[in-house]
């Protein structure tokens, strides 16, 4: 037979556990040895033997979790010795762990008028009185804690900190005071009055608590800035500064002292002041990039980071990473805010060097795919989303855009085949979902899987039923295949009151107009989208051409057929062009 090693660790611990009760119960203030008024007679010796047998078995029970049983033994003990304060104490514990607070203050309420000064017993009464929000008594016990033991610190504090959710400010400062003529000055006890005369709307004593503090640890510069701060929460800017400028000149290369004087100088409205302390925080290497990360978000508004101040942002983000040119963090805000102010190849190179330090950050990846995707680089977008694919294959915004690359390259099976495995991966995304949806209508029509792609649109309009692209293209390619032109109509029209102005919309619209027939109202739409066209649209001018032409104006007609094919760079017009040209008729 094997020795059970841990068998037998766990047999010694109980055993040590057995003694240390057994020492409680039959210990020198053991209750067969009181005789207190309105006691029972001592026990006798039989009576002393099963208590203690009792005891042991009930605390037995407890350590192993049976609570109901351990609970009946405690009882037990009580019945041959109703003052027996040990099992009022363990059973009251018992109650705690199985919520019954009320019953278990009951308890050693009894033990502690058995044994008053009995500190665990007092330790244990003042968290139910907590627990059940008894603050009268819990300070009552707390205080006789604090005077029994009145050198503990921890029970002091405990007691400042009831004081003060009881509303009593004044003595919650008194204990905390006791201390101080304990252990002198501390950063803790000086901070915690300090928060308390503020609350109380007593700045001066909360100043002469912090400048006792400096006076206590002159060497110590950060309790001078915690003294300007408390100046600027009394509103004493000027202290401050002189405070912040004493900081400065003692330590030129304190990481934190220029963001404060930043935020000061912000405060009196000298924003070039507060530009300036901000580029020496920055610069220094000391103070992390996440304080300085965090400083950004806070100290510029949500219109200045994006839009007013894009100019100072980006400097700053230029400093922190010549500060910090191995952390990949800085190097990417200083990418985000290239990338904002339209520097797209500089905003490239930044996050190649990221990328080429540390593979694994997918936030990169998706910065570097929306900056190669915003300067139409579509050969650069398909590489860098087969890469993402490999390194990230269950994140679907890589197959998004690779079905992007690949369409925009006529490679429309590739496609297919990345937006119909990516739109698989969506999970609670209606607006990437309806992308995607979207993109593969506009890809099975170039595969003319024409059911597919009415499917595919139907099912993005269902998750973004304003999507104006989507209803653009969609009625585009339902009027060219003259298929249900009167919802062709209804969603070209919806697309031009989403996004007016916009040369191809108005050219659908005008579009359908045409194959309806509408040729009067059709040219006004179509004219609106050439003279707001910048480009000149071989396929907007061929449009054109076709619709004066069934208005009778074949001469100008032709004029417009001309300027298409002269346009007709990437064979965007229909494949009539040439033959209306020579002919001088439509040709449909």
């Amino acid at each position: 037979m094997t020795i059970n090693h841990l068998m037998i660790k766990q047999i010694k611990k109980l055993a040590l556990i057995f003694l240390l009760f057994s020492f409680v119960a039959t210990g020198t203030n053991s209750f067969a040895q009181r005789k207190t008024k309105g006691e029972p007679e001592p026990l006798t010796q039989f009576q002393v033997n099963q208590r203690k047998e009792l005891f042991m078995n009930a605390a037995k029970e407890r350590i192993l979790g049976n609570y109901r049983e351990s609970e009946r033994l405690y009882r037990a003990v009580l019945e041959i010795d109703p003052n027996h304060d040990a099992s009022m104490y363990e059973l009251a514990r018992i109650y705690l762990a199985v919520n019954r607070p009320a019953d278990a203050a009951l308890l050693l309420e009894r033990a502690n008028i058995i044994n008053p000064d009995n500190e665990w017993y007092l330790q244990l009464l003042a968290d139910v009185y907590k627990q059940t929000y008894q603050i009268d008594k819990l300070i009552a016990t707390q205080e006789r804690l604090v005077k029994i033991y009145p050198d503990k610190i921890d029970y002091k504090l405990d007691l400042s900190l009831i004081y003060v959710i009881s509303g009593d400010v004044k003595k919650a400062i008194a204990v905390l005071d006791e201390i101080e003529d304990m252990i002198g000055k501390t950063e803790e006890i000086s901070l915690q009055k300090q928060r308390l005369y503020l609350s109380s709307n007593k700045p001066k004593q909360a100043l002469a608590e912090i400048e006792a503090l400096v006076n206590a640890y002159p060497e110590n510069l950060r309790y001078l800035q915690i003294l300007a701060e408390t100046y600027l929460e009394t509103g004493q800017e000027a202290k401050a500064l002189e405070i912040y400028a004493r900081v400065k000149e003692i330590d030129p290369e304190n990481p934190y002292i220029h963001i404060s004087m930043a935020d000061l100088y912000k405060k009196q409205g000298q924003e070039a002041q507060a530009i300036e302390e901000l580029k020496l925080g920055f610069a220094n290497p000391f103070l992390n990039v996440d304080t300085k990360i965090q400083v950004l978000l806070t100290f510029f508004t949500f219109e200045e980071f994006y839009n007013t101040k894009k100019e100072i942002l980006l400097e700053l983000t230029k400093i922190l990473a010549g500060a910090h040119p191995d952390n990949h963090r800085a190097l990417a805000v200083y990418g985000e805010m290239l990338y904002r102010n339209q520097d797209y190849e500089a905003a490239l190179e930044i996050i190649d060097q990221v990328i080429e330090k540390d593979e694994s950050a997918y936030s990169i990846w998706e910065q570097k795919l929306f900056i190669e995707n915003e300067i139409r680089q579509s050969e650069t977008v398909l590489a860098t989303s087969n890469r993402m694919i490999d390194l990230f294959p269950m994140q679907p915004l890589a197959y998004l855009f690779n079905g992007f690359a690949n369409y925009q390259m006529k490679n429309y099976d590739a496609a297919r085949r990345s937006l119909e495995n990516g739109v698989n991966l969506v999970v609670d995304n209606d607006f990437l979902e309806a992308q995607f949806y979207s993109t593969l209508g506009d890809v099975y029509n170039r595969l003319k899987d024409f059911r597919k792609s009415d499917e595919s649109y139907e099912k993005a309009l269902k998750l973004k039923p304003d999507d104006a692209f989507v209803l653009n293209n969609y009625a585009y390619y339902l009027t060219l295949r003259m298929e249900n032109l009167t919802r062709a109509r209804e969603m070209a029209a919806r697309a031009n009151e989403l996004m007016p102005d916009k040369p191809s919309f108005e050219d659908t619209y005008g579009w359908v107009l045409y194959k309806m027939g509408e040729y009067a109202e059709a040219e006004k739409w179509i004219k609106k989208a050439i003279d707001h066209d910048t480009e000149n649209s071989p396929v907007l001018l061929e449009h054109y051409g076709d619709v004066l032409y069934k208005l009778g104006n074949k001469t100008e007609a032709l004029i417009y057929w001309k300027k298409a094919a002269e346009n007709n760079k990437d064979a965007e017009t229909s494949e009539f062009l040439d033959k209306k040209i020579s002919t001088g008729t439509i040709h449909e």
